[in-house]
């Protein structure tokens, strides 16, 4: 793959790096997970990840103070999380969640930077979803592989809600801001 610019390539690294990241770590997450509860600071490293993803989707392209449309628009995204992660029982489900967001924005950013370009890409939301739910299903599959591990398909549903919402929550900002989606 070639690069447009040389932001495209770090964005594009980034998401590669967490995605490693990722699956470097599937056999230790459980583990990780129990000694978050037993500590008692599992909550508060569910609410930094939810900070860390609300973070990226309200600062991607942020180039100047925010006007009160996107702080309305960004509410809403902090309460469509909020809302739909407290839905979500398991600890393991949310960081699919979180993780893969975070991964469909970096996606989505390399994609519209490509777009600025010259190499046009008019199906960018959909291309998100495909890749990072692809990104999911090799995840699920990886942890077939794992001892420890089980596939579950619920995870693949849950890689592909956090890149409809990504998606949707970085669309909706774009919008508010005047920028083509």
């Amino acid at each position: 793959m070639t690069f447009a610019f040389t932001r495209e390539r770090r964005l594009w690294t980034a998401a590669a790096l967490i995605v490693l990241a990722i699956y470097f770590t599937l056999g230790l997450t459980v583990e990780w997970l129990r000694l978050l509860q037993a500590s008692g600071w599992g909550a508060g490293v569910f609410l930094l990840g939810c900070c860390v993803l609300l973070v990226t989707v309200v600062t991607r392209g942020m180039m100047a103070i925010p006007s009160r449309k996107e702080v309305v628009v960004a509410i809403g995204i902090a309460i469509l999380y909020s809302v739909t992660l407290s839905y979500i029982e398991h600890p393991e489900e949310r960081i699919h969640v979180i993780m893969y967001g975070v991964v469909a924005l970096l996606i989505y950013a390399a994609l519209l930077e490509r777009s600025v370009h010259g190499r046009r890409i008019t199906t960018v939301s959909i291309v998100v979803v495909a890749v990072t739910t692809a990104l999911g299903s090799i995840d699920e599959v990886l942890q077939f592989v794992l001892p420890n591990r089980v596939f579950d398909v619920h995870d693949i549903l849950y890689n592909i809600l956090a890149s409809v919402m990504a998606v949707i929550s970085n669309g909706s900002l774009r919008w508010v801001r005047g920028q083509s989606v």
